[in-house]
């Protein structure tokens, strides 16, 4: 079947959450073992280069990659590009629902439950999108298949023909309805076993929150016209809260008509946000005001006690200053949002026994070889604490 005499290295530039697992399905189905599948982000061996350096035999590649550092090369003459994007508001949710799975070593989940840490997140996700637009949406490369979320759930056999003849493949009808029915896919308006379609209900997601994605979806439509999206809440970003958030996120994001410095801006717009208080924190530490600097966090750590960059920022003044960690924000509350860093862990844990908080400081070292096995640090304090 796989005749062609100049098969195309097909490349993935994917928005997450935008369809990449399904048409993965359906490629590897299509071209079975022609295909290699190069995820890059796993595999301990990957080259992770782009074209992969690795084919070896195989007549097709398909590379996966979200471009989140915007390196990966959109000149490649011989690569068939798969750009896959989705609306913002449905992707947000579909990836908010993906990301608060609770792992080690991430953020505390009872951070991440937080508005707060939700308009971060948005924050980095609108920088994002702007950027992933900026490279692949607004000068399209000629050799590159275009694919809306909504398309592929829609009309999947359509995109998939697109791809087989532009790859340089021979198009066997038969086995692209099975590739598109095996991997669940919509053909003829339903889906394997005769279950249609549904489309995504963003208002049943745990994380729908109308205003602030109202706001997240105004950035992205009005600074990526070139996606095309559709209006589907109210809002506007001009003077909002999440809008100071991207100023601080994106450094390549203009400011606003007038205004000359970033942080000022941000400072008025979030006023209150625990990153906005963090930051004035670190402005005080750079002036040599140590202790100012830890008033503030034991403020802000008293209002947000999950927020694990504050106590990064707290230990910091406190050593500083030549000051103990005020005992006010020593908390389980503290072991939980510490859970994130070794590092942080064990500075945490140093600070209750500085407090003779002794079994709060053997959490904190064995939370801190939880999250890096090898820490030998940890460990030692740990057998220290114990005895």
């Amino acid at each position: 079947m796989m005749d062609a005499t100049n098969p195309k290295i097909l490349i993935g530039a994917s928005i997450p959450r935008s369809g990449h697992h399904f048409l993965a399905d359906m490629m590897t189905s299509y071209f079975g073992h022609d295909l290699y599948y190069c995820e890059t982000y796993t595999p301990t061996n990957c080259c992770r280069e782009a074209p992969c350096t690795r084919r070896g035999a195989f007549r097709y590649i398909y590379q996966k990659s979200h471009d989140r550092n915007f390196k990966l090369p959109a000149d490649i003459a011989d690569a068939l590009y798969l750009v896959q994007y989705r609306h913002p508001v449905a992707e947000a949710l579909s990836d908010r629902e993906l990301d608060m799975r609770d792992t080690p070593g991430r953020p505390s989940l009872n951070w991440r439950r937080t508005r707060e840490s939700f308009m971060m997140w948005l924050a980095a996700k609108a920088a994002y999108y702007r950027k992933f637009h900026d490279k692949w949406m607004v000068q399209r490369p000629a050799n590159a298949v275009y694919l809306d979320y909504v398309d592929l759930s829609q009309r999947p056999d359509e995109m998939m023909r697109e791809i087989v003849t532009r790859a340089g493949a021979a198009l066997d009808e038969g086995r692209l309805v099975h590739a598109v029915e095996d991997s669940g896919g919509v053909l003829g308006g339903a889906r394997k076993k005769g279950v249609a379609y549904t489309p995504r209900v963003n208002a049943d997601s745990p994380f729908y929150d109308a205003e602030l994605l109202g706001v997240f979806e105004d950035f992205i439509l009005k600074r990526c016209p070139a996606y095309g999206f559709a209006r589907e809440l109210e809002g506007s970003y001009e003077e909002s809260a999440l809008y100071g958030l991207i100023l601080l996120r994106d450094l390549d994001e203009p400011l606003p008509k007038g205004e000359t410095k970033r942080f000022p801006v941000a400072a008025r717009l979030a006023p209150d946000h625990p990153e906005v208080l963090r930051r004035f924190a670190l402005r005080a530490l750079r002036e040599g005001r140590a202790v100012p600097a830890i008033k503030r966090m034991e403020k802000l750590l008293t209002d947000h006690p999950y927020f694990g960059d504050a106590y990064a920022v707290l230990f910091k003044a406190c050593a500083e200053a030549g000051r103990p960690v005020p005992e006010s924000v020593l908390t389980g509350n503290a072991l939980v949002a510490c859970s994130e860093s070794a590092e942080l862990s064990l500075a945490l844990g140093a600070a209750f026994q500085a407090h003779g908080q002794h079994v709060n400081a053997m959490a904190a070292y064995a939370i801190a070889c939880a999250v890096e096995p090898g820490n030998e640090a940890a460990r030692g304090r740990l057998a220290e604490a114990g005895k």
